[in-house]
């Protein structure tokens, strides 16, 4: 118990993101199963309280704790119920974002079909022009645009926009690897290029590796909402509204979808674009103090971080 005391109070900032962590995703997983929370998300088109009628959305009440939305849907259930889908993308743009990146450092730190020069290429271009202006060119291309495998599409573009970055960080963590001792090793035994990435470079890579993706999911979920800010969707479909007139409507229950119309909800409902953006932000803020708790607690350990 002492150990754990100690470790407690050493790492008090690790401790806290890691108890943040749990509380959301324990909301994630069972919070629709909480009685305040509307599981159906039920729409109320209108509301009649002491002879007044009432029309969505609702202020903040006893019956709606964080108010309601523009269909008049609980924004706190909306919230619990749309953070599985938000954090499955974000989760699924770093993990696709890394097996990209991973081999294409090794490829670079060797140097093999000259992808040393690409890795820097690549990297320079995304680092002159924000990411989210590259995403949204890509994004609001006709074939992107109206294609029903958008999300697939979307969900790969954004993973490899910030593959160059983060290439370029592991290839030169891979050169310093490589003058380390016992590389030699693994020379000596004829191991081939693949066998020394798995045995020799990536478990002593792992403590970084982590710290890098648990990082990289915060930077995820803020291109995610800035992205949700002015509009653009993950998924979305022709709706059509008159003859021969459609429009563009969100599919997702994620949280950068409902800040699409923070333009308008500062000025009215502000409470539709504040709580999804206070959610937002809770969860980046978790995810950067567990990197930076967790690359604490590995560097006490005396590792390669």
């Amino acid at each position: 118990m002492s150990k754990l005391w100690v470790f407690l109070r050493n790492h008090l900032l690790f401790t806290v993101a890691v108890l943040l962590l749990i509380s959301i995703l324990s909301l994630t997983l069972f919070g629709k199963y909480l009685p305040i929370v509307d599981g159906e998300l039920t729409e109320e088109n209108h509301r009649t309280e002491n002879g007044v009628l009432y029309t969505p959305p609702f202020e903040p009440s006893e019956e709606n704790l964080l108010g309601s939305d523009h269909q008049g849907r609980d924004l706190l259930s909306l919230i619990i119920i749309g953070a599985k889908e938000t954090l499955l993308i974000v989760l699924l743009i770093t993990v696709l974002r890394y097996l990209i990146a991973i081999p294409l450092a090794y490829l670079a730190h060797k140097n093999i079909l000259g992808m040393n020069g690409i890795v820097k290429i690549f990297n320079s271009f995304f680092s002159y022009v924000p990411t989210v202006i590259i995403v949204i060119m890509i994004a609001l291309l006709p074939p992107l645009l109206f294609t029903t495998m958008r999300p697939f599409w979307l969900i790969l573009i954004i993973a490899i926009v910030e593959v160059g970055r983060v290439a370029a960080t592991l290839r030169d963590d891979f050169a310093t690897l490589a003058v380390r001792d016992f590389m030699e090793s693994g020379v000596a035994v004829g191991a081939n290029s693949w066998k020394m990435l798995r045995s020799y470079y990536l478990p002593f890579l792992y403590g970084k590796l982590a710290v890098y993706f648990i990082s990289d999911l915060g930077k995820v979920m803020f291109l995610l909402g800035q992205l949700g800010f002015i509009g653009i969707f993950i998924s979305q479909a022709l709706v059509q509204v008159d003859p021969g007139v459609f429009d563009i409507h969100n599919e997702s229950l994620s949280w950068p979808m409902l800040l699409a119309n923070a333009f308008m909800d500062i000025r009215g409902p502000i409470w539709i674009a504040f709580w999804p953006a206070f959610a937002m932000t809770v969860t980046i803020f978790t995810f950067n103090m567990l990197a930076q708790g967790l690359q604490n607690v590995l560097k006490t350990k005396d590792s390669f971080i």
